[in-house]
């Protein structure tokens, strides 16, 4: 089954150059490819204090602070 996405004719002009430079055959193919690059990301490239930082709270504000 098929279906069709609207994209600005600027992102279908990339996606284009894109599908000839990764030498794939379709769209879908293109998109896949992306999208596993995209989960293959390692967790070093979010920074050291990735999922080591506090919400921001009230009290962190300037005015609460003592100098």
């Amino acid at each position: 089954m098929n279906t069709s996405i609207q994209v600005k004719q600027s992102t279908l002009e990339k996606l284009k150059r894109l599908k000839e430079v990764q030498n794939v055959s379709s769209y879908d193919e293109l998109i896949n490819k992306l999208i596993d690059m995209a989960n293959d990301l390692p967790n070093s490239m979010f920074g050291i204090d990735k999922g080591k930082l506090n919400k921001f709270v009230e009290s962190d504000r300037v005015e609460f602070r003592d100098y």
